[in-house]
């Protein structure tokens, strides 16, 4: 198969078939299906499980020599929760902010309808009806798929449009796989990613202390490609038309989003419109395939 039907067939399964990545279950057949695409291509693959007080378990998989390479590239794979507005990258309390009132708002808009629906069967004597009418079964069943919804509304919705968040950067690290290869650079899919740094934790927790780590984010977004850190020289950058974002911490981040300057401050964000969006700016993303392959 060549390389660019590989890659359709990996954004179709993985946008269509295991785009949502949250419960046990589901995360479970996207981990099956992504080791099962890795070892087509290598066979230095390790699975990490970590936080097992947890109910689920959470898992981290690394390829390469995680433990001896100088450099990591990552990505996190969980499904982020649905939230209000734009996803605002690098603030984790206004995300958290947004996400909070999705869940309040949606879990109020439920028990408002369950209300209207109660005074609706009341009115109409289901209620008083005999236990084995059809209409009081019928009043049972609603009942109780409306109690399933409403306890999924009150843990999160998941966002099931995963293309661009972050299945484009999932994407791209596979591409990387085959083209970037050596002892010197290792790569990781960890999870809880999407709203926490669990994962990013786990991984810093096995990596040699001089090791640099690049995060990749929606990198297939349909906007500027921006990094953020030091391991890559500014020359390497502006060649390949990368923007560069000044920082003070260790880590580095390369992402695609738009920039809004507010105090000074710059803020990145990708609003509704760019994360439904159902293709992928493959532009992002072979910028992204041959800076690696240049280091």
């Amino acid at each position: 198969m060549q390389d660019s039907e590989r890659f359709k067939d990996w954004q179709f399964r993985y946008q269509n078939i295991y785009g949502v990545r949250r419960s046990e279950k589901n995360k479970g057949r996207f981990l099956s299906a992504l080791l099962a695409d890795i070892s087509e291509i290598r066979n230095d693959v390790q699975v990490i499980e970590y936080d097992r007080s947890k109910k689920n378990v959470a898992r981290n998989v690394y390829v390469g020599d995680i433990e001896k390479a100088d450099r990591i590239i990552c990505t996190y794979y969980d499904t982020p929760i649905q939230n209000i507005g734009a996803y605002a990258l690098f603030n984790r309390k206004e995300q958290e902010k947004r996400t909070t009132r999705f869940i309040v708002f949606s879990s109020l808009l439920l028990i408002l309808l369950g209300v209207l629906g109660t005074l609706f069967f009341i009115n109409k004597g289901y209620a008083s009806a005999g236990v084995l009418s059809v209409p009081f079964l019928m009043m049972v069943l609603i009942y109780g798929v409306y109690f399933y919804v409403l306890g999924k509304a009150t843990k999160g919705f998941s966002n099931r449009k995963t293309l661009i968040r972050n299945t484009s950067s999932i994407l791209t690290l596979l591409s990387l796989l085959k083209d970037v290869k050596g002892t010197k650079t290792a790569f990781a899919f960890i999870d809880e990613g999407s709203l926490g740094s669990n994962g990013l934790e786990a991984l810093r927790a096995q990596i040699r202390p001089h090791a640099q780590i690049f995060l990749l984010d929606s990198v297939g977004a349909d906007a500027p490609l921006v990094f953020m850190g030091k391991g890559i020289p500014k020359e390497m950058l502006s060649k390949l038309n990368i923007e560069h974002e000044r920082t003070t911490g260790e880590m580095n981040y390369l992402f695609a989003a738009n920039v809004q300057n507010k105090e000074g401050k710059n803020n990145f964000y990708l609003d509704k419109t760019l994360l439904s969006n159902k293709t992928i700016n493959m532009d992002n993303i072979q910028k992204v395939v041959t800076l690696f392959k240049s280091l």
